[in-house]
């Protein structure tokens, strides 16, 4: 048999739909060792919890890591549910947010179903909605010229989920409480409010404490942001006991390692420490965008760990991009939609938001 034929009989073989499916898309990564200032995929600039040293020996120490790890991530369940007033089992930890929204989509989304979303918003949502294979439909409901969502449309949409980025991504606004929960109340399907970026706000605006209200509430969260944990891909889905006992029956058996939920386990309960990274990270946000804002940028109210730049007239965003990655900075262009229009830039230390500032002067 000749390769030719071989190659003919493998697509034949591999779902139609995986021919023309286009994955997700994430911001460059550059070796770890590289002296790039990374500020394109909203990492946390400073370091974890140096508590969790500590926990990380203690797991070597024991051994016991030649053993499974707990099935549901107990004690981290436990952990947040106690400072939300949930039951545990009503928190599904994952293997990052991502597995979350997965386990989500895999649970709900069937043939010729509709996804809703606001448009931009965190652009996995298509890719999980295409990433079904079953013929579901995504709906993108445009954010009103002020970038803020239009909940009016929305309000209007039916389908089977709604998800959106609450602060949302990639604009950094928060949209407020009130108008979120109507919004949630008027629609009929599953609603998800992914909060990536809510530690980074500085009101009580998750929809957290509101899952006991609305059976139709979900909410995702994760350690990659607020807990400087990228790396180590935790995050978990909150919801009433019901919606996540469908969901957990389709997460891996051992999804999470012994290793991740300690680590996560001993940077959650060191608050103090937590408190004190957040607050400079909302500092520099607020330096960085008077500062860019100086040098002719519109960039809109920021709650999250990133701003959203429009450049002065005559800038172009994507030679901005391509210029600053020249100059071993990377920050995010997104080259469709309203989005084509700005450069999301994450927040970084003291000194690498001096050498983005004073790259940029030099280029404008």
């Amino acid at each position: 048999m000749s390769n030719q034929t071989k190659q003919f009989l493998m697509d034949a073989l591999v779902r139609k739909e995986l021919l023309t499916y286009k994955p997700y898309t994430p911001g460059e990564q550059p070796g770890l060792s590289t002296s790039t200032i990374k500020l394109n995929t909203n990492e946390n600039p400073y370091p974890p919890s140096p508590k969790i040293k500590e926990a990380v020996e203690k797991v070597l120490e024991t051994g016991v890591l030649r053993k499974y790890p707990n099935y549901h991530g107990r004690i981290l369940q436990e952990l947040i549910a106690k400072d939300y007033n949930l039951d545990p089992d009503q928190i599904l930890v994952t293997n990052g947010s991502d597995e979350a929204l997965r386990l989500l989509f895999q649970s709900l989304v069937g043939p010729n179903d509709v996804v809703v979303a606001p448009d931009p918003t965190y652009s996995f949502y298509p890719v999980l909605t295409e990433q079904m294979m079953v013929g579901a439909k995504y709906k993108a409901v445009p954010l009103l010229s002020d970038l803020h969502f239009d909940f009016d449309s929305l309000e209007k949409e039916q389908g089977k989920l709604l998800c959106f980025a609450h602060p949302n991504a990639p604009t950094g606004i928060e949209e407020p409480k009130e108008k979120l929960i109507h919004l949630v109340q008027n629609f009929e399907g599953i609603v998800l409010s992914d909060e990536a970026y809510i530690d980074f706000t500085e009101t009580n605006s998750s929809l957290m404490s509101e899952i006991k209200n609305h059976p139709n509430l979900v909410v995702s969260r994760t350690f990659s942001k607020s807990y400087a944990l990228a790396g180590l891909r935790v995050g978990y889905l909150v919801g009433s006991l019901e919606v996540i006992s469908w969901i957990r029956k389709l997460k891996d058996s051992y999804n999470v390692g012994i290793l991740e939920q300690v680590v996560a386990e001993a940077s959650y309960a060191d608050k103090e420490y937590f408190l004190e990274k957040r607050s400079l990270v909302i500092a520099e946000r607020t330096k960085l965008k008077i500062e860019l804002e100086s040098l002719g940028f519109t960039i809109p109210d920021s709650s999250t760990n990133f701003l959203f730049c429009k450049p002065k007239l005559g800038v172009s965003p994507e030679s901005l991009y391509l210029q600053l990655k020249d100059k071993n900075i990377l920050i995010r262009y997104f080259a469709n939609g309203i989005s084509k229009d700005y450069v999301r830039i994450t927040i970084g230390t003291p000194e690498e938001n001096k050498k983005l500032l004073a790259t940029i002067r030099e280029l404008l």
